[in-house]
């Protein structure tokens, strides 16, 4: 996650206002930092360092609405947005691996289970202990396969992955929009920055 950067020219003997303004200068400088990185889908890094900067501002514009004589509740709202819906777009891209990676185990126990049963057939002499042996496992193998659960974790990945590309599009759409919509410069205006 991306360190806030510091905030310069604080006064403590100041008032809140002026204080206010230099904090939320500088939080809405990191929001828009990302703004081509972002443009990328594979950048995930750079979409969640951009969801922590919304967040920040959110937090930041909640506390000091009351320093302000005006209405934040129009922003506070599209910052809840973009910072719900990337916050989304994380959620898949820590579960799609999460869930990979629980795939692979599967793969590695099921391999360890099959060498187990190969090595004790290995050392029966017997052709008919090797037989029981060999149906026990086919028994077992059928059990397993009845409640295997990779064919779910193969539809919820490909699930997540489509949910995925839907946010990362509405993202993206509510981006630009914002953008068009002067969404920083109506903000710094309300906030008397700049």
């Amino acid at each position: 996650m991306a360190k806030p950067r510091p905030v310069t020219g604080i006064d403590p003997a100041r008032r809140v206002r002026p204080n206010a303004r230099k904090i939320l200068a500088t939080r809405i400088d990191e929001i828009y930092q990302y703004d081509g990185l972002v443009a990328n889908p594979a950048n995930i890094t750079d979409l969640h360092n951009m969801r922590i900067a919304f967040k920040r501002l959110r937090y930041l514009l909640e506390i000091f609405e009351a320093a302000f004589g005006v209405d934040l509740e129009p922003f506070l709202d599209h910052v809840k947005s973009m910072q719900d819906l990337l916050g989304d777009i994380h959620d898949c891209d820590v579960q799609v691996p999460m869930l990979e990676a629980h795939l692979a185990w599967l793969e590695r126990q099921e391999a360890i289970s099959v060498e187990r049963m190969l090595t004790g057939a290995r050392r029966t002499r017997n052709p008919e202990d090797q037989s029981v042996a060999l149906e026990r496992f086919r028994s077992r193998l059928e059990a397993a396969r009845r409640t295997d659960e990779r064919p779910g974790i193969h539809t919820l990945i490909a699930m997540r992955r489509a949910q995925r590309i839907a946010l990362y599009t509405q993202f993206t759409n509510a981006w630009r929009r914002l953008k068009h919509e002067r969404f920083r410069q109506r903000l710094e205006h309300a906030l008397g920055i700049r």
